[in-house]
Formats: structure tokens, sequence, C-alpha cells
């Protein structure tokens, strides 16, 4: 397939944080779909757009004796502050999940209506990979900026919905919010459109998505809008396609270095055979993330430590406290420091991008929602995903396998949260959006001179302001209450 007309291949300059400030400044002539391969390359995600969420959540609290002061620009997220942004600043979030929709649109105007001509397998990919990646940045944004997903909620503002790269030159002033209901159906329908383009198509990195990792998106969304049986469905399709990693094969390494070097310096939890569990590697470079230093103040929260040492019998038998505890000892350097760290990625010597997508996401979604449907098959079912998870996470010689009777009634629920909490932790702004969806719950966070701040339940700032440059950008943009 060859196009003649010339394209422009944007350089996306966001000087200002309007919707979409995009300026072409490299001209090109985009000939073969794999030049148009290209041009998508450029759209995935490279600086990340979900970490500062955590600083919201139940998920992260703040060492006041820690040595390293937080960067200003943190503050604002943990004290819920009526903007998240301080004064003057570019909402970077906002910026790149528009400029990757912009890129996605840009290849999907030359691909919609046509039929390859050359290589229909790449044609498919790349197509697929676009409208994955569209709805991935929407999905975002839907969750970042509007309401909830629920029946109340689905006529309320939403986001900005450009869905070519025309619209961006046309529509740069005077942006209009489509409503919450709008943006979950056009994510629907980019899936399911994707879907059909890349299934069966080999997988070309974990950079990039695949017929795997859209799935496992796919049952991220069907949670999210209450459609259990396609949650679990899609769900199956990503369990089916791989293993999860052992942890019970860490134990010799972690013998060798000691338990509390074993993942410190330059190697990363990640950095062992669990890195194969991720489906979708995004959002810029993890090792610089503001959770992995030992003295600096935001630090993750006890109540993740306390869930990898819940059990009396063997407090020891979870092989994820190696990603939290700091194994500080006693004294100056433990109060300092604190109790937590985290240590999923290595220090900056090794370089890895942020986890997206993941293997273990579609085992605690399915066993939710089996556990929301809630037939007696159901609940069966959700323990034996919990065990087949679990059974990976402890150790082998002090694994009991869970039992229905272990978990009546609504417990089995809170149990399967607990895990989903403490698997996904860190993971792809999850904990943030899972809060929303959770019913919004109150929050508590202390910080500066012991000054306590409260996000009540059901807070409006569960939702992020519109960013300033976008509110100068379009004057008549509706905000979010506050």
């Amino acid at each position: 397939m060859k196009y003649t007309r010339i394209f422009l291949l944007p350089a996306l300059l966001l000087a200002s944080c309007d919707l979409l400030d995009i300026q072409p400044v490299n001209r090109m002539v985009p000939v073969s779909v794999a030049d148009y391969e290209s041009v998508l390359l450029g759209g995935y995600p490279r600086t990340e757009f979900f970490m500062r969420t955590e600083l919201c959540t139940d998920n992260v609290y703040a060492n006041l004796n820690a040595s390293n002061a937080p960067a200003a620009v943190n503050e604002p997220w943990f004290v819920w502050a009526a903007t998240h942004l301080l004064e003057g600043a570019e909402d970077t979030y906002w910026n790149q999940l528009y400029s990757s929709i912009y890129y996605a649109n840009s290849v999907l105007d030359e691909f919609n209506g046509r039929e390859p001509e050359e290589d229909k397998v790449l044609f498919e990919t790349v197509r697929g990979e676009a409208l994955a990646l569209r709805a991935y940045c929407y999905f975002y944004l839907v969750n970042l900026y509007a309401e909830t997903h629920e029946e109340g909620n689905l006529d309320k503002p939403g986001v900005p919905m450009p869905l070519s790269a025309e619209d961006v030159h046309q529509n740069t002033q005077d942006n209009t919010r489509v409503p919450v209901g709008k943006v979950w159906e056009q994510i629907d329908a980019d899936l399911e459109a994707a879907a059909r383009d890349l299934a069966g198509k080999p997988s070309r990195s974990a950079y990039r998505f695949d017929y795997v990792s859209l799935q496992a998106l796919r049952a991220r969304v069907f949670l999210f809008t209450r459609r259990y049986d396609e949650a679990i469905a899609a769900a199956q399709d990503v369990i089916s396609a791989r293993p999860l990693f052992d942890m019970n094969t860490m134990q010799e390494y972690i013998d060798a270095q000691g338990t509390r070097y074993a993942f410190a310096g330059n190697t990363g939890f990640i950095d062992r055979g669990y890195k194969d569990e991720v489906l979708f590697f995004v959002g810029g470079r993890a090792n610089t993330n503001i959770f992995y230093y030992s003295t600096y103040t935001f630090k993750p929260d006890p109540a993740l430590l306390d869930l990898c040492y819940r059990d009396p019998a063997d407090s020891t038998r979870d092989y994820r406290r190696h990603i939290f505890d700091s194994f500080a000892p006693a004294g100056t350097e433990l109060v300092q420091q604190g109790p937590t760290v985290y240590r999923m990625f290595a220090t900056q010597e090794k370089y890895c991008y942020y986890v997206g997508l993941k293997l273990s996401e579609a085992y605690v979604t399915r066993a939710e929602a089996l556990a929301r449907r809630g037939s007696e098959q159901d609940r069966r079912d959700a323990v034996k995903d919990l065990n087949a998870l679990l059974a990976t996470r402890y150790k082998a010689s002090s694994f009991t396998p869970l039992t229905v009777a272990d978990l009546p009634g609504d417990r089995l629920l809170a149990r399967v949260l607990e895990e989903r909490r403490l698997e996904l932790a860190f993971d792809a702004g999850l904990r943030w959006l899972d809060l929303r969806r959770l019913g919004k719950p109150a929050i508590t966070h202390v910080y500066k001179s012991g000054s306590t701040y409260t996000l009540e339940q059901g807070d409006p700032r569960y939702v992020l302001q519109i960013p300033a440059s976008e509110q100068e950008n379009s004057p008549g943009i509706p905000l979010n209450p506050r």
C-alpha cells in the first residue's frame, strides 16, 4: 500500500498545555505501511502519566523523619489541593495522553476505510495498535479528569475527544467535553476493532500492544464498567497465554545476596524473572520514580507491608515483602528511612519502563468479577484464582491453599481486593482508579508539622481539575466541582 499525498509527521510541541497545542515542524512523506508504523511508535507514551496519583492514595504516607524533602511539585497531590498543579505549571499527564492520541489519530486517518495494498499483516497490526493506544489514553483521561462510570454520571462532562488529527487543528480552541458515557462507548468501539486487527498477529515487543495485552486492557475496562461476564472472558484469554512467575525461584538468589541487599542497588525486583509477567511497559524511566529512594519523604504505606506479613504462622512467606520492606536495622537508620521502600525497579544504572499491564492483573480481575457475580461455583472459581496467584507468591514450603470456607460471605471479595491492592500497588496508577470505582472512601494523610489532611468519602477532589491552560484555551469548558 502506498500513499502519494504529503503527510506531516509532528514533533509534539507542548509549550503551553492547551488540549493539543501541536505544531508540525518536520516534514516527511510516509509512503509504506512501515513508515506509518514508525509514526505510531513515536506516539507510545514515554513519560509517566500516572505515578503521582499514588500520592493521592492510601498506598503512600509521609515519613516526617526523612532527610530528603519532597519536590514542591509533588505536594499538591499528597494534600489533595484544589488543583494538582503548582501555579503556572503544565499538566504533563494531560499533555502526554493527548499527544499519544494525536499520533494514533494521524495513523488512523490514513488507514481507516482503506484496504491494504501491501503487507496485510503489518497494516492490520499498526491499525490495531493505533486503536488500542487511543483507547488506552482515553481510559486514563476519563478516569482522571471525569466522573466514574455509573448510571448517574454518564451524561456528565467527560473529556475532549478528538477522533482525527484534523480535529486537532480545527478545534485547538473552545474544546468541548464529551459526556462520560460517550467516552466509554468510544473506548469500547476502539478496543473491539483493535481485537479484530490484532487477533492472531505476532507480538512485536512488550513496549507495544499485542492481542494479549489488549485483552488485559479489555478485562480492565469491563471490570470498571461492571460487565463481569466479559471481564472474565477477556481475563481468561490473558491467563491462557502464559504462566505466572513463580517467586520461589528467587530464593537461591536472595540467599546468596542476603535479604537486605537482594533488591537494593543495581538489581530491582523486576530484574528477575518477574519481568516476564509484564505484558506492556509504558511511561518512561521507572528507575527514577519518587518512591524508590530510602531517605525520601513519600514512601509505601506500612499497610502494604502488613499485607505481606499477615500470616502469624510464617510471617516471611510472602515474597512480595521484598518489594516494600526497607529491611533497615533498628535505630537511626530505621527512623530516617522508615519501614518501607519501593524496590520494584533498580537504581538509575538500569533502565526500565513502568508497568502498564501485567499478567497477575488478569487473575485479580477475574477473581473480583467472579466474586461479584456470586454463584457458588463463581465463589469456588474466585478462590481458585487466588490460590493460583498465591502459590507463586508464597514460599512453597508454607503455602496452604485457601478454601471457600475460609472466606465466607463478603470476606471473599474483601480478600480479593486486598490481593489486588498488594499485587498492583504502584502499577499503572491503578490504586487511585480503583479507589474511585470502589466508592471513593475517605483517606487521611499526615504531613508537615503533623498537619492532617482528609479526602472525604465521595470528595469531588477524586476528579482532577481541568488544566488551567485548557481553561484559558477553552473559556467555556465546564470545570470539575470543588
